[in-house]
């Protein structure tokens, strides 16, 4: 810290630090201000207060809601939903807008101080911070979870690199009962410590959804959990014109090469062995690339930090129902590609426009008026993820070069990170970090 402030004004970089926790204050103020004032247009939340309703009524949760879409979270959510509509759409709505405020950026702060395995410094944190809004404001201006989730995604993971692991468990558990998405990234992490992390976030992922049977009747609790896993399978072969995936690639691609003069119309409904086999194909590639890099690689910072971004990378392409707003689960990891001060000049140029592709132009209000001449701008948050999938492999492989720790984790134990307690009284921060 001393030799920090040596190099570089302290001033500047805290400066940086409250601008960025500035934006999360008016992000958080303007969204509160939409919900109070125009409570139910295009917001899910009014979804989450009428089946919190249906819940504690003894009523079916997954019919369709009078005016409304079908509610398409676990029964789980419902408690987390509850709390909240006792103040109704309008307040209800601006305080569910800043609590997701507040765990997505205490996850990105644990993010950057936890799991990047490089020390960004006061001035990049805050720049960190100020990217993950931008990356969260479409979810939040919504109402949608994503940004809930993925803070409690980032905290987990910042747990598992404290080697916290019943407190990591329940973390990533609690993300994956509140919306399934996160699952992916956290079977990985598992996998990378599957005596450890394997069998207390199973203990968990157990644990958590039989909590609804301490709030209503056994059998109610099984009919909505046969509900919900019914609406499942249903709407599993169903696509919406908003996905933005490896699949929408394939489309625009098909609709250029046919030479067609017609607008792009993307196709609703789904049904390809081919593209599963693919999902699943690209599925055990990155499992393989995790675990290689888990037996290559001695920090477990950078461990923790690629899977998380690999995992999080093919979410987007190879999901289930990725749109805009799903993209925050890749923001934090584009924002440390463009932030990273160990990317050279050719790494930072793909980290560059890995962010422009998702952050700018994946923002249909920017490509609208252009989708006419360049119907390829669809695929723009697609493909601007496979940039960001080039370069963090070719960034992680620079890494290893550059550190030459070509030992696996097993043969080299006095380089593993030390417990968090250990390391504050023997060990400045991030003295460990970038061993790969």
């Amino acid at each position: 810290m001393e030799m920090l402030s040596t190099t570089h004004s302290p001033r500047p970089a805290r400066r940086a630090l409250r601008l960025a926790l500035g934006v999360w204050l008016v992000l958080a103020c303007a969204v509160s201000v939409r919900a109070l004032l125009r409570p139910e247009s295009h917001t899910v939340f009014p979804i989450f207060v009428a089946a919190a309703d249906r819940y504690w009524a003894d009523r079916p949760l997954y019919d369709k809601l009078p005016g409304l879409d079908y509610f398409r979270y676990p029964p789980t959510f419902v408690l987390v939903a509850t709390p909240l509509s006792w103040f109704g759409t309008r307040v209800g709505g601006a305080l569910w807008a800043w609590a997701s405020c507040a765990v997505l950026v205490a996850g990105l702060w644990r993010f950057a101080r936890r799991v990047l395995p490089e020390d960004l410094g006061e001035a990049r944190t805050g720049a960190l911070l100020a990217l993950g809004a931008l990356g969260a404001l479409r979810g939040l201006w919504n109402g949608q979870s994503n940004a809930l989730v993925v803070g409690l995604l980032l905290l987990g993971a910042a747990e598992v690199v404290r080697e916290r692991w019943w407190r990591a468990s329940f973390l990533l558990s609690a993300a994956v009962w509140i919306k399934l998405t996160p699952l992916a990234p956290a079977l990985l992490l598992c996998a990378l410590w599957p005596r450890r992390l394997a069998p207390r976030f199973a203990c968990a992922l157990v644990a958590l959804p039989l909590v609804p049977f301490l709030t209503r009747p056994p059998s109610l609790v099984l009919a909505h959990y046969a509900g919900w896993l019914g609406h499942l399978t249903a709407s599993s072969g169903e696509r919406w014109p908003g996905f933005r995936d490896a699949w929408t690639i394939w489309e625009v691609a098909r609709h250029t090469f046919a030479a067609s003069e017609g607008p792009l119309i993307l196709d609703t409904s789904f049904n390809s062995p081919v593209y599963r086999t693919l999902q699943l194909t690209t599925a055990g590639a990155v499992l393989l690339w995790c675990l290689h890099l888990r037996r290559r690689c001695a920090d477990r910072r950078w461990q923790v930090n690629a899977t998380l971004a690999l995992g999080s990378a093919w979410l987007m392409l190879f999901g289930p129902a990725s749109e805009h707003a799903t993209y925050v689960f890749l923001a934090p990891a584009l924002a440390w590609a463009v932030l990273d001060p160990q990317a050279g000049p050719p790494g930072a140029l793909l980290a560059r426009s890995a962010f422009v592709l998702v952050m700018v132009l994946g923002w249909g209000n920017v490509t609208r008026p252009l989708l006419g001449a360049l119907p390829l701008l669809v695929a723009t948050l697609p493909l601007g993820t496979g940039v960001f999938v080039v370069w963090l492999i070719g960034h992680a492989q620079a890494q290893r070069a550059r550190q030459a720790l070509p030992c696996p984790t097993r043969r080299v134990r006095a380089a593993v990170p030390l417990p968090e307690r250990a390391r504050s009284a023997s060990t400045p921060p991030h003295s460990l970090a970038g061993r790969c």
